[in-house]
């Protein structure tokens, strides 16, 4: 048995080996409400193993919306998880025939089938959890009589009920142990879900100390909780079979806290609507009403009008066939809001279903809370709440370990979010009018994984955040417009770019006009530890004003780095973004540089410096570049594992390395930087091993600023964007260097106050990163630690000079006029610059 030990934001689980490659699930209770158990346990275990399966042996008839025809549970997990393969391979028999084999003592032919289906599912899968089929047919008996058969550790779950005491958990959960016992089934622990929260702290503590005393491990408990057991219009959509007209999708997955008939006049529901300001009903009516849709959308308009969470149009009368109640003409008004581009907010949502008024409420008032694969906030609420009082190595002390070689997507992931926890740093959104941006920003605070600024107005953020239901109380919201700093940063900014003919005329409208500038001189005077924008503006203008105000002069090469999650395996690409056709010297440069980020963020590095030839088996221009690259790397840096130059494919696959590698190689066949001679090469192999695997491409992550700046695509999803906060978090955590820009006594544009006190502000924000580096590293997997302190760097001259350095301008802060960068994702022009000089000799 594994040593049980307390499980931190960054610890490995122990994992299951060969032996025991199951866990199985049994609700003892019977109940069967134990999804957020489903789910936190699958997420739990796809942070550490690539590849995580789950099983039902016993499946329910599908719902009737189903789109994959399969069991409720099974397609929940199956497309929370975005998982791959027929899905009709997850179940083993279907309820009915089950019942059928049941009925007529053909129990070990049931177990033959359930077992065969089970073993050809797990074939390629390092842990499956199977879920007991108890609550649907069988109870612990057939729980106990599968777990058997399939060599499977139990966790026993059982179900909070209101009237339950300690004893009554306890008592029950003994008996139903003993089932299992005397089928020979190990079990592991019991786990609750749905405890009372008014005596969920005493029951947990009382129930702990019983299972101690009876030698059962116990997992935790999960508190009841509101928001699972509220109806939400997704919910309502999918158990009316309701058409959802008009509205995002994303406003389908919030919460009513009542219903309101409308079969009044629109001013006398209007009245109704404002007497309870705060609420969010759902307005229900009959189709041939849509004078009340337009009202209520005209209401929404507004941010001073009443809120409603959706309407529900019902059938109007007897059917008639061909009458529309003038639909056309709602639908144009809907589209021409969106496509006028007046405003920018989320409209309401209206669902249509062709029931009676009167059977849709009724269905309404019989609809029990469930979470489905649409529910993204109860799938999260989920996930948390098993985070925060589950003890996962309890469940699995019982599996022996089985570490994994290498770091997966979803150990990134976890380990990218606790170092996040760690040290949480200040992140400026400017996009605030991007309702991705703003479901991000909720999700970043609620999670702890960052402290955020919105730039906008306050009144119109919140106005929409309420329409979405989003919770913004843990962001700060910041207007460029009334600002006190902004003085301050047009003194900055004509400091900065002053040999560049910078005024403050030029610098005030530029500041004014350009969010991302002004989030940009947040970040150089400290009053931010970095900035994402890029949901809604191109590359340039996002990275442009950082390229300007954020170069270090020790390091001038900005370069960048994505981050490709591969399905079992996660590998960085460096430069795909910025540098065109970088030198010898860049291209070192760029591979200490991606080294000592990929290290930042838990990765150990090992560098392949890329070309078509593998250590001299062939011979050319391009192949001496990267040799001689390799050789700067070697002396700047001798503490990294560094190999070139090679190919792709020898650097990847150690079957490969070893046919094509004589003698020992650190990096061969298992490299995890892989850095490209040039632009062309880098950006087009990203994209094609993105399209052709379905890869995750998380970048650019730029590298050689001061601070963070990072830049997201225009069809960024809401993950997307957190994950790139995180990003820009961590790399703003180890950060340190002030930003200095030159001021002088003498300039009528940077009076020495004003140098004073942005220095200060520079000098206080480098202690406090300094303070944040001193922090205790939190616990990782072995070779994920937190990256070590460096030897300083050469100042032979190696590094400098270059074909593609950070963009420089000669008016005053415009747009470069000559493009010499690529794009993130090949959908947004790229920051431009003139080319650069030639490299400077070595003193």
């Amino acid at each position: 048995m594994v040593a049980r030990a307390a499980l931190g934001n960054g610890s490995m689980p122990p994992s299951p080996s060969t032996e025991l490659q199951c866990l199985f699930l049994s609700d003892v209770s019977n109940v069967g409400q134990r999804t957020p158990l489903l789910l936190g346990f699958f997420n739990y275990f796809e942070r550490h193993l690539p590849h995580v399966g789950f099983f039902e042996p016993i499946a329910a008839e599908a719902l009737a919306t189903s789109e994959l025809k399969i069991d409720r549970h099974v397609e929940l997990v199956y497309k929370v998880f975005n998982m791959k393969g027929d899905a009709r391979h997850m179940t083993g028999v279907q309820d009915a025939e089950a019942a059928r084999m049941i009925a007529n003592g053909q129990n070990s032919d049931l177990l033959d089938r359930i077992y065969s289906a089970y073993v050809m599912y797990k074939e390629d899968k390092d842990i499956v959890i199977v879920e007991g089929p108890g609550p649907l047919v069988g109870g612990t008996e057939l729980d106990a009589q599968i777990a058997a058969a399939l060599g499977a550790p139990v966790l026993m779950t059982m179900t909070g009920q209101p009237n339950l005491t300690v004893a009554d958990y306890f008592n029950r959960a003994m008996v139903k142990r003993q089932i299992f016992l005397d089928h020979h089934v190990d079990v592991l622990g019991i786990v609750l879900n749905g405890i009372p929260r008014a005596s969920h702290a005493i029951m947990t503590a009382q129930l702990r100390d019983r299972f101690a005393q009876a030698g059962l491990p116990f997992a935790g408990a999960i508190p009841s909780d509101n928001l699972l057991r509220t109806v939400r219009l997704d919910e309502v959509q999918t158990g009316l079979g309701a058409a959802r007209l008009y509205g995002d999708q994303l406003l389908t997955d919030v919460e009513f806290d009542d219903i309101i008939v409308a079969c009044q006049r629109l001013e006398e529901l209007l009245e109704i609507l404002a007497e309870r300001p705060a609420g969010r009903p759902l307005v229900v009516t009959s189709a041939d009403r849509l004078d009340i849709v337009l009202g209520l959308l005209a209401a929404q308009l507004s941010v001073s009008g009443p809120g409603v969470a959706g309407v529900l149009l019902t059938q109007a009368g007897s059917s008639r066939t061909g009458r529309n109640y003038a639909r056309d003409t709602i639908d144009r008004i809907f589209a021409g809001l969106m496509q006028s581009g007046l405003y920018k907010g989320s409209l309401l949502p209206v669902l249509s279903t062709d029931m009676p008024l009167r059977e849709a409420l009724a269905r309404l008032g019989s609809l029990d809370a469930a979470i489905l694969p649409s529910s993204q906030r109860k799938i999260t609420q989920c996930k948390r709440l098993f985070e925060q009082y589950v003890d996962a190595n309890a469940v699995v002390a019982g599996l022996q370990a089985v570490k994994p070689t290498r770091m997966t997507p979803k150990m990134f992931m976890h380990t990218l979010k606790s170092m996040c926890r760690a040290t949480p740093q200040h992140i400026v959104l400017p996009e605030s009018e991007d309702k991705r941006v703003l479901a991000a920003a909720a999700e970043v605070t609620a999670r702890g994984l960052a402290k955020i600024t919105l730039l906008g107005e306050q009144t119109t953020i919140l106005a929409e955040a309420k329409k979405l239901g989003l919770d913004l109380s843990g962001c700060n919201i910041h207007n460029p417009q009334r600002s006190d700093r902004f003085e301050k940063y047009v003194d900055m900014l004509v400091a900065a770019r002053s040999k560049k003919g910078m005024t403050r005329d030029v610098a005030a409208d530029t500041l004014n006009g350009d969010v991302n500038f002004y989030a940009t001189m947040m970040v150089a005077a400290g009053d931010a530890d970095g900035m994402v924008s890029g949901a809604i503006h191109t590359t340039a203008s996002t990275i442009r004003p950082a390229l300007q105000v954020l170069k270090s002069s020790e390091a001038p090469l900005v370069s960048s780095i994505f981050f490709l999650c591969l399905p079992d395996r996660l590998v960085v690409y460096g430069d795909c973004a910025v540098n065109v056709n970088p030198s010898a010297a860049d291209l070192a440069q760029i591979a200490i540089t991606s080294a000592d980020t990929a290290e930042a963020f838990g990765i150990e590095p090992l560098v392949a410096m890329l070309s078509y030839s593998t250590l001299g088996s062939g011979a050319g221009p391009d192949v001496q570049k990267v040799a001689e690259a390799v050789a700067i790397v070697k002396k700047r840096r001798p503490d990294i594992k560094v190999e070139g130059p090679i190919q792709y494919d020898a650097a990847i696959d150690p079957k490969v390395a070893a046919v094509k590698v004589q003698g020992e190689s650190e990096v061969a066949g298992k490299a995890t930087i892989f850095i490209f001679p040039d632009l062309n090469t880098g950006n087009n192999t990203y994209k094609a091993v993105q399209q052709s695997t379905g890869a995750i491409a998380m970048g650019p992550v730029m590298q050689g600023l001061l601070k963070p700046v990072n830049d997201l695509s225009r069809g960024c999803t809401v993950p997307d964007i957190i994950n790139t906060i995180c990003v820009t978090s961590i790399q703003a955590s180890r950060l340190s260097r002030p930003v200095v820009f030159n001021y002088h006594q003498d300039h009528p544009s940077a009076p020495s106050h004003a140098a004073a006190a942005a220095m200060a502000t520079i000098a206080a924000n480098a202690e406090k990163a300094a303070a944040l580096a001193s922090v205790e590293r939190i616990a990782l997997t072995p070779g994920l630690l937190p990256p070590k302190q460096r030897p300083d760097r050469s100042t032979d001259g190696s590094d400098k000079g270059g074909a593609a350095r950070a963009s420089r301008s000669t008016d005053g802060g415009a747009a470069p006029s000559k493009p010499v960068r690529s794009t993130d994702g090949g959908d947004k022009p790229a920051a431009a610059a003139p080319p650069a000089p030639a490299p400077t000799p070595s003193a």
